[in-house]
């Protein structure tokens, strides 16, 4: 089912387990955010093979091919239920017409260079544009349920006018067979409707060998011709070529390989790293896809939400310590998975970033979308790029990618172990603060603005001085929202009372402070079902 917001698309779901609900409250199976949808709008109920669907008493109702509906109704293919301002077609899904079978042609390769990997190069120097490129990129494959789509999309980008490839296909290589022809998957994409690129052995058993990302430039052909790795009917006598080999599926007999061929001068470490970056999102994606493949293929809602609330778990790092800075995290979902995300990532020159965020909604969507900003972080962490690059990145993969579908508050720094001083700005999340020894709790100095997600803006960072024995928290507002059982809530001034309770007294690791603090929050909250979301970091300096 295809839900769409005037002609832009919000979902893109299949009808799953024995019962769903849209509606705008938080609970919902699918959360729809719209001044006329009411908290829980409308059902979808499984019956025998089909579905049928009903409004439930909603404010506003439904309208069924056009015809208002208060009784139950059963949905056919090409069914148009219209919901405020959301228009849903329901569609019937059938299989993929098989793929071609295709033996690309081969060369030896002689005139090329050394083949080389990504460790065997200089440190690539990305620029953000490209990263904002790879994000818009990552959201595309999200939406994207057909994997030949998918395919098309990694092929489509490599050719595109940010990556400047002339040729690009996907080609699946037995391994322990180095002379075996690989065999093609799909149709290659070719600029200037070229023929399809001559795929070079030498450079496919290198990363059959290495299992990594690979890349061979050629020198210059002779005036007469001659053999070259990637040889194009296109390519002008003289020319310079570059192709690189990029895994996207190991196993133990095949692997699934994304080759691209490129003009000489972009036969470099950047360009290398730019494609290894593209297939590690599409792996990211396809392992999205799988899991929510084989929990429909199952229909069993209660495994997806598992598998769902595993892959989050693995987005939440490990406490570590690092000189006298000691950083461990507290995260538990309101629903099975939830739109916080915190981390602390390691840099380069021995700063530490700490990023907490919190996606505007509940359950997959924000939890998706979660998981696009965690890849976002540690790639512009991983290429040096500073607190307002990687926000102002961050803002534009959002508004790109999802338009004015969602938001997200951000509160971020970055932290010298060595010295404690910090640089900070804070998108309109809760204001971490700094806990003395003696429990003082003061505000941490940070520029302030408005979510991201909305529209473009100019960021500045403030600093400020962690100093020894001082506990810096970064929290959502999960924790000051959070309710006992009298339905009254925690407030700002009680999560300050709750960290200066638990930071008094002696010398304690940052991981028994996380501890105090959930059962601080728990014995708070008593019976009360949770409300939001709640995560938080801690940083404690020795």
């Amino acid at each position: 089912m295809q839900i769409k917001k005037g002609s832009q698309l919000v979902h893109n779901i299949r009808l799953g387990g024995a019962r769903m609900v849209l509606g705008r409250a938080p609970e919902c199976d699918v959360v729809l955010n719209g001044d006329g949808v009411s908290r829980q709008h409308v059902e979808f109920v499984a019956v025998g093979a089909g579905w049928t669907v009903r409004d439930l008493g909603s404010r506003n109702g439904i309208l069924v091919n056009g015809a208002r509906k208060a009784e139950a109704h059963l949905v056919q293919p090409g069914d148009r239920i219209q919901l405020d301002v959301f228009d849903m077609v329901v569609k019937e899904e059938t299989p993929p017409a098989a793929r071609p079978r295709l033996a690309p042609p081969m060369s030896d390769g002689a005139a090329y260079g050394a083949v080389r990997t990504m460790h065997q190069m200089p440190p690539p120097k990305l620029e953000a544009k490209h990263l904002s490129t790879l994000l818009a990129f990552s959201g595309e494959l999200l939406a994207a349920d057909a994997p030949a789509a998918r395919q098309k999309l990694l092929c489509d980008l490599m050719v595109g006018k940010d990556f400047h490839g002339t040729a690009a296909m996907l080609l699946r290589v037995k391994r322990g067979e180095p002379d075996a022809t690989p065999e093609a998957l799909g149709e290659p994409v070719v600029t200037g409707g070229g023929e399809p690129p001559h795929v070079s052995r030498s450079l496919m058993q290198a990363v059959v060998t290495s299992e990594t990302a690979v890349l061979a430039a050629s020198r210059p052909m002779a005036p007469t011709g001659g053999q070259d790795v990637v040889k194009m009917t296109a390519a002008a006598t003289g020319a310079k070529v570059a192709a690189v080999a990029c895994p996207l599926q190991v196993g133990e007999a095949a692997m699934e390989v994304l080759y691209v061929m490129l003009p000489g001068a972009y036969g470099t470490a950047e360009w290398l790293a730019l494609a290894n970056m593209a297939c590690a999102m599409f792996r990211q994606a396809e392992h999205v896809w799988s899991a929510r493949g084989a929990a429909e293929k199952q229909a069993l809602l209660l495994e997806e939400q598992r598998r769902a609330q595993e892959l989050q778990e693995r987005l939440v790092p490990e406490d570590f310590t690092i000189g006298r800075l000691d950083i461990a995290f507290g995260f538990a979902a309101c629903k099975v998975v939830g739109g916080d995300y915190v981390d602390a990532v390691q840099m380069a020159d021995g700063r530490v970033l700490l990023a907490a965020m919190d996606v505007a909604g509940k359950g997959m969507d924000a939890a998706l979308i979660a998981s696009g900003l965690h890849t976002t972080v540690h790639l512009c962490a991983a290429h040096g790029l500073g607190l307002i690059e990687m926000v102002t990145t961050l803002n534009r993969y959002l508004i790109k990618t999802w338009e004015t579908f969602t938001s997200v508050t951000v509160a971020a720094s970055i932290l010298d172990p060595r010295t404690g001083e910090i640089e900070s700005l804070n998108c309109s999340h809760p204001n971490p603060v700094i806990v003395g020894a003696d429990g003082t709790v003061r505000e941490l100095a940070a520029f302030e603005t408005v979510p991201l997600g909305l529209a473009e803006f100019t960021l500045e960072i403030q600093r400020d001085r962690l100093r020894p024995g001082e506990l810096l928290a970064y929290f959502s507002d999960g924790l000051s929202e959070l309710f006992d059982e009298r339905d009254e809530m925690l407030g700002p001034d009680g999560v300050n009372r709750c960290l200066s309770e638990i930071r008094r007294g002696g010398r304690v690791l940052a991981p028994e402070l996380v501890a105090r603090l959930h059962q601080r929050l728990a014995d708070y909250r008593g019976e009360a079902d949770p409300s939001d979301d709640v995560s938080f970091i801690l940083a404690l300096v020795g």
